[in-house]
């Protein structure tokens, strides 16, 4: 029968430069490490994907305690096809997280075949699958695999068994599935609610665990209603996430989606988030300044993305907000013919070590 399956620290170092008065101005040199409270600060990290990812390898480079939850309900591509086959939780999400917190470069897990029955899989996600097979559950699978690529760090699905997004309009229309909804045009107009299949899933304990004993915990950034939303429309880490007294950090993203976040600014996706938890708990927001040039966005017409998340002025006035130049110069784009949806990716991506330092600087 098959099983069911639903490195070292890093030292930094940042200059501080003393202007003197009468005498030679002076250049200290600051040693993160001495500067940190005794022992490991724990931060989680709240979202799946790209994203996700993203911040992982940014703060894996400080001497901090890293884990992240992850959503499990994807259902398109690779990771949809592996779900059903295997009635397993979606690997995409996890293979770029594990990538992300590996010890050495793991990049070529994101390989796709070419051709032949396993064309679109990549070999991270094949892993994944065989190791879920070997293993009780996916989240025993997910730990043996942090250990082969030496990853500190732990991933954390929000629950032991898929589950799907269902997206209600006010048309009457149902939309079932990450699939159908991450390309709809019409969540931002006619969405009534977003809601998990099935309504009475548990929370992944471990996801429990490693929010009441953080320290920080970094939601975004991420698609916001199929990366973000599912993990908090989980009762159990909805309400361990409220309940924790850890500082709580939102990264906006770089830009808007059309047909879901249609002319955001940075408190409208505060605004949405709200709504779903239940409440503002977020003690800090950090949000781009740095925008990316017209005539490089116009070079990926088909890539998913509309506008710059618009910066207004109470984002100025609010002290919890804090802007810095935190969008990438360096474009991720796939083109890999194998990929389904290469066309319409954002390859738009936070700066790793930017947003890293931020998060560190709180």
């Amino acid at each position: 029968m098959m099983p069911d399956c639903s490195g070292s620290p890093r030292i930094g170092f940042f200059i501080l430069y003393l202007p003197m008065v009468g005498r030679q101005d002076k250049i200290v040199l600051f040693d993160v490490l001495s500067m940190m409270p005794k022992g490991r600060k724990k931060i989680v990290v709240i979202g799946g994907g790209t994203g996700t990812s993203v911040v992982l390898t940014g703060l894996k480079q400080y001497p901090v305690s890293l884990s992240a939850i992850i959503t499990t309900a994807d259902d398109g591509s690779s990771s949809g096809f592996l779900r059903k086959e295997f009635k397993m939780i979606p690997p995409g999400d996890m293979r770029r997280c594990l990538i992300a917190l590996a010890a050495g470069n793991f990049g070529y897990l994101n390989d796709r075949f070419q051709k032949g029955f396993l064309q679109g899989h990549t070999l991270g996600n094949l892993l994944i699958t065989l190791f879920c097979q070997k293993n009780a559950n996916f989240q025993e699978a997910i730990d043996e695999l942090l250990k082969l690529v030496g990853a500190e760090g732990s991933l954390i699905p929000m629950t032991l068994k898929p589950v799907t997004l269902v997206a209600t309009l006010n048309d009457g229309m149902i939309l079932k599935g990450e699939s159908l909804i991450t390309p709809s045009r019409d969540i931002s107009s006619k969405l009534k609610k977003i809601t998990l299949l099935p309504a009475s899933i548990k929370a992944n304990p471990r996801a429990i665990v490693a929010l009441q004993e953080a320290d920080v915990i970094v939601v975004g950034p991420g698609n916001l209603y199929s990366s973000l939303l599912p993990n908090f429309l989980v009762p159990e880490i909805r309400n361990a996430f409220v309940a924790s007294s850890a500082k709580k950090i939102y990264i906006a993203n770089l830009f808007t989606q059309p047909g879901h976040t249609d002319n955001f600014s940075v408190p409208d996706f505060l605004a949405v988030l709200k709504k779903y938890i239940g409440a503002d708990v977020f003690s800090h927001v950090i949000y781009n300044t740095r925008r990316v040039p017209d005539s490089l966005i116009q070079k990926y017409p088909s890539a998913i993305i509309d506008a710059p998340v618009r910066i207004v002025r109470e984002l100025k006035d609010d002290p919890r907000y804090i802007g810095r130049p935190i969008a990438s110069i360096t474009i991720m784009k796939s083109r890999d013919a194998s990929d389904p949806i290469a066309k319409i990716r954002n390859p738009f991506l936070h700066d790793s070590k930017k947003i890293a330092r931020v998060v560190i600087g709180l």
